[in-house]
């Protein structure tokens, strides 16, 4: 789902006047360009807010915040790859603020912009001249002994795994209280759309578009011929119940390949359809289809 943003000027004003600025400094280039956007929009006089833990990186003239402030600005801008995008959709999914990826990884499926572009996406962005898409989040939560101990938002993808040792997991499944299937398996992922084509693509799962609103569950190396990703409603809860074959440290819950929290047999998970979602600023350059092509390669002939 997306929606069409054209604020315009206001009085020969521009209507963005506050932007937060995420950097990955990891990311070659990302700190020069950081403060590439950081001086241009200064000198514009719109309110820079860079997020703290990259702000001694980037240079002066700006106002620095954790990430939880940063993404109470008008729309944020995202150096770095798509996991820097995750990171920040965590928070500023909950706040409604609209993201802007500029691409400095690797395959970029979520960001949009590439960096010779950016001052004229700024241009724009600042005129309230953009395209939302609202990309359907996910929240888990992890109960123990029927009490919550952990609990996240997500945009890619719950995964449940192994620990160190190559032992299968019996994971019981469920959709909406009603066992469908205990798999004999490395782990098992739900993801998003959006996720489809991260880990779930490579543990063999479909490619979902996000525009569609759906739930994707993908067992990992499961021991068995018959076992197939399943496509759910975004309206429905998915339970899984994890065994160990031994000790209670051989399993772990990881959200967006980011956070994880060790799990002991007999917890359960819960994942289901967040109350909001990730706000990705965009254009009409390249659809999904098209970062499928360039991306992945998709539909492109090999010869031998």
């Amino acid at each position: 789902m997306s929606s069409y943003l054209r604020a315009g000027l206001v009085e020969g004003r521009l209507l963005v006047k506050t932007i937060g600025l995420v950097v990955n400094p990891q990311k070659k280039g990302a700190v020069e360009l950081g403060g590439e956007i950081a001086k241009w929009l200064g000198s514009r006089s719109v309110r820079v807010v860079v997020e703290d833990e990259a702000a001694r990186f980037v240079g002066s003239g700006f106002h620095e915040a954790p990430l939880e402030q940063v993404c109470e600005s008008e729309v944020v801008i995202v150096l770095g790859g798509d996991g820097t995008i995750l990171r920040v959709a965590r928070t500023a999914g909950a706040k409604g603020t609209p993201m802007l990826g500029v691409h400095l990884g690797q395959y970029g499926f979520i960001t949009e912009i590439h960096p010779p572009d950016v001052m004229d996406a700024l241009a724009r962005v600042l005129e309230g001249d953009y395209k939302v898409s609202e990309r359907m989040m996910l929240c888990a939560e992890l109960s123990r002994n029927e009490n919550t101990v952990f609990e996240s938002p997500a945009l890619n993808d719950v995964v449940v795994s192994k620990g160190p040792l190559a032992r299968l997991l019996k994971l019981h499944t469920y959709v909406d209280e009603r066992l469908i299937a205990t798999y004999a398996a490395d782990g098992i992922i739900v993801s998003s759309p959006t996720g489809s084509t991260a880990y779930s693509l490579s543990a063999g799962g479909p490619v979902v578009n996000p525009d569609v609103n759906a739930l994707i569950i993908t067992p990992i190396c499961p021991h068995t011929l018959n076992a197939r990703s399943l496509v759910v409603p975004d309206t429905a809860s998915v339970h899984v119940i994890g065994e160990c074959g031994e000790g209670d440290d051989g399993m772990m819950l990881t959200v967006d390949g980011q956070i994880g929290f060790q799990m002991h047999t007999g917890d359960k998970i819960t994942v289901r359809r967040a109350g909001y979602s990730a706000r990705i600023v965009y254009w009409d350059s390249m659809s999904f289809y098209d970062k499928l092509q360039s991306r992945l390669r998709w539909g492109d002939r090999f010869s031998i």
